[in-house]
């Protein structure tokens, strides 16, 4: 158990020593830089850094830099630009970008984040203690520092409820045992906050693994306020991402949580609490996460880059944007003595922009490594092998030979009042209605006219054949069917469509594929990303996962004038049965605040 890079190496550190005093020459002097102190939040002008094997060896002015210099150095003129500490990204789900471990590094360090909290639970969703394994295995050895948050919530659900077809179940004593993997620092967002504050001993278990371990706690509390609060708080965990309002911000840290600062591609949330760093002279406890942020935004935007562009935007002072990615981060990880700081004994994890006002890196150091030098990449990124299990996730069974998607309810003609699941594109929030639905020879029919399609959940865990039929009504989608294997966070394959035949097309293409997101129109696959790795990820090279999903994105704008982002994440949440009020798993309907499911016809009348 350990983080690689905190580890003391006596060989390493008389190097350093040595390399600093200017008895041994250093490997790389980058000379005429701006440094960036967050932790002082002062600028050193005309500075030299002096890096020796992986570490920082000293910071010194340009005129006394030649005794640390001799043939073997590398010499990088800093050219007056400025230079700061590696992004630190405290709180990420890299199974969303849709990238693994890999590609996400690939992009992540070229835009500057030089470490990232990675909580894989979805991917533990989907493959377990296995798929934990598999992540921190593949998160090894690259250049991007990926340190591991277990997950708290597989499954989102309670099994006993038995809402949904949950193919894993991740305990306390799994928890523990996961510990003990190389560069596990904490335990993913406590979810289940009704738990927490009803004392259940299952949740307050894993705390005290997690306590027992070191590990830090991170929280996931949204709108809890007031006692609950207090609650929540007590039972030892003090950080949260899903703060929306300045109201709810600045309670979380009045009562002394740490208050992550989200802006990702569908939860934006800087813009409002961005009024409290604005506000306050100094926040001690605020940092910028990204939780969740896509193929397509890190391509186009960046990764923490683009949250610090933006708070600069708003108004804040650049070194304090850059103070909350950087220093702030490594505080709330104890680790300020290895990363977040451009000074003597840290990681040499150093970013290169020309100025502070919009940040644009070009160079990235990482681990003392040139990664990128002027924006081209210098690094050989290698590749994972994943075992074939991790690759053939989707098993639908029964359901892939004989797919049903239109609800029967007898042999007859008429009416049927059925509940409905109302949605709107880009909100997590759903609400229940009874619609008027046709009833044809006994099957139910979807009503374009009002915007309601049919939608359906299937197992794609187990191979059952398992599978539920429902409405969605107002998601506006324009084109035959949408298919995914991403549907959180149980991640069975959730299809919506306005005919069976689209999306029996889209749903045989997803099990052909092996997972992903295909778009059918007219008996046609028009688009589609394959996301071979849990149903989750690609393995392809990122910028072929981009290419894809540009051309997703295009063909949904141009053809029908949609927009992806909105309908892709809209149905990915449908069927996560802890989001109020109304969603569709494969066991069928779930009124969630009763936790229970429901049926989907009300009443039939008979023409």
């Amino acid at each position: 158990m350990g983080i690689f890079f905190t580890r003391y190496n006596i060989e390493e550190r008389s190097r350093l020593v040595e390399a600093a005093a200017g008895r041994l020459p250093a490997d790389i002097v980058i000379t005429n830089v701006n440094i960036i102190l967050p932790h002082t939040e002062e600028i050193l002008e005309k500075h030299s850094i002096i890096v020796k094997d992986r570490r920082i060896a000293g910071v010194v002015e340009d005129e006394s830099i030649s005794k640390h210099i001799s043939r073997e150095t590398l010499i990088i003129d800093g050219s007056n630009d400025y230079v700061f500490p590696g992004f630190i990204d405290l709180h990420v789900h890299i199974e969303s970008s849709l990238l693994d471990p890999v590609g996400f590094s690939k992009i992540a360090l070229k835009h500057g984040t030089t470490t990232v909290v990675a909580d894989p639970h979805e991917i533990a969703n989907v493959l377990g203690v296995q798929g934990v394994e598999l992540f921190v295995k593949a998160s090894a050895n690259l250049p991007l520092k990926i340190l591991i948050d277990l997950p708290s919530c597989v499954p989102a659900t309670d099994p006993a409820l038995r809402l949904e077809t949950t193919p894993h179940v991740i305990s306390d004593m799994e928890i523990e045992q996961l510990a003990c993997f190389d560069n596990i620092v904490g335990l993913g967002e406590v979810m289940d906050f009704l738990s927490v504050t009803n004392a259940s001993d299952k949740v307050l278990r894993k705390l005290k693994v997690a306590s027992d371990k070191g590990l830090i706690v991170n929280g996931h509390a949204p709108l809890l306020t007031g006692r609950l609060l207090d609650a929540y708080i007590s039972a030892g965990i003090i950080s949260d991402h899903e703060s929306t309002t300045y109201h709810e911000g600045l309670e979380k840290l009045r009562k002394g949580m740490w208050l992550y600062i989200r802006e990702g591609s569908a939860w934006r949330d800087l813009g409002e609490l961005s009024k409290i760093l604005l506000e306050k002279s100094n926040c001690e406890l605020c940092a910028f996460v990204s939780d969740d942020v896509n193929v397509y935004d890190l391509f186009t935007q960046g990764h923490v880059d683009r949250i610090v562009n933006l708070a600069i935007e708003y108004g804040l002072d650049p070194i304090k944007a850059i103070k909350y990615a950087t220093f702030n981060p490594a505080i709330r990880l104890h680790m300020e003595e290895h990363i977040g700081v451009l000074a003597p004994g840290r990681i040499a994890d150093i970013v290169f922009s020309k100025n502070i006002k919009e940040i644009k890196p070009h160079t990235v150091i990482s681990n003392g490594d040139i990664v990128y030098y002027k924006g081209e990449l210098k690094k050989t990124f290698p590749r994972y092998r994943y075992p074939e299990e991790a690759l053939n996730t989707v098993k639908l069974g029964p359901f892939l030979e004989n797919p049903s998607f239109t609800p029967r309810v007898g042999e007859f003609n008429g009416v049927a009042r059925v509940n409905t699941i109302n949605v709107q594109p880009g909100s997590a929030l759903t609400k229940r209605t009874v619609e008027e639905l046709a009833v044809e020879d006994g099957e139910i029919r979807s009503d374009p006219s009002r915007d309601i399609m049919y939608v359906a959940v299937a197992d794609r865990h187990s191979g059952s054949g398992g599978f539920s039929i429902g409405f969605i009504k107002g998601l506006g989608f324009k084109a035959g069917a949408i298919a995914q294997s991403i549907a959180h966070d149980t991640h069975n394959l959730i299809t919506a469509g306005w005919n069976p035949q689209d999306m029996n097309v889209a749903v045989k293409e997803i099990a052909r594929i092996q997972g992903g997101i295909v778009v059918v129109d007219d008996g046609q696959v028009i688009a589609e990303i394959p996301l071979r790795l849990a149903g989750l990820m690609s393995i392809e090279e990122p910028e072929e996962v981009f290419k894809k999903y540009v051309n997703m994105v295009e063909v949904l704008r141009e053809k029908y004038g949609l927009n992806f982002e909105s309908y892709f994440m809209t149905l990915a949440l449908i069927s996560l049965p802890v989001i109020p009020e109304i969603r569709i798993t494969d066991k069928g309907l779930v009124d969630v605040s009763k936790g229970s499911l429901i049926p989907l016809v009300e009443e039939v009348l008979k023409a």
